[in-house]
């Protein structure tokens, strides 16, 4: 009888338990925000990355980076020639695991051309990220950035 009377209070915790497991997990996009250029690196011989402080223009803002949650995305290079210049890229982005892709669109000769850049997320956190890529001297290249 002792059993019989465990049995039918435990029963009712056993269906208040499974309800909370419910719940929808969703994903934080951490990629979404304002990441500033803080260095850059390149990997020597023993397979090291080392890193350099990124320079900007002293009297400008900092170069970046603004990914938004519609996939859209600028890239801001400000450069300094007697005036602050903002030499803006502007266009959208797709990422797939640590796959990220730029696409934004050129004029080449007065003919828009679309241009898809393609980066490799090396590290993401809230704070951070260091993505990889190819520059026009076919080197591998690191930027390292923290979200503002």
């Amino acid at each position: 009888m002792k059993k019989f009377v465990f049995l039918l209070m435990a029963l009712p915790l056993l269906f208040t338990a499974c309800g909370e497991d419910e719940e929808t997990f969703v994903q934080q996009n951490y990629l979404v925000g304002k990441w500033e250029i803080t260095q850059t690196g390149t990997m020597n011989a023993q397979g090291a990355i080392n890193y350099t402080n990124y320079v900007n223009d002293a009297n400008c803002d900092k170069d970046n980076y603004i990914f938004n949650a519609d996939l859209t995305y600028q890239q801001n290079d400000f450069v300094n020639s007697g005036t602050c210049t903002n030499q803006s890229i502007s266009g959208t982005y797709n990422r797939l695991s640590t796959s990220l892709t730029l696409r934004y669109t050129t004029n080449v000769g007065g003919t828009p051309q679309v241009v898809n850049q393609s980066l490799t997320i090396v590290s993401l956190t809230y704070t951070e990220i260091v993505v990889a890529y190819t520059n026009s001297a076919n080197q591998l290249v690191y930027l390292k950035m923290t979200k503002v």
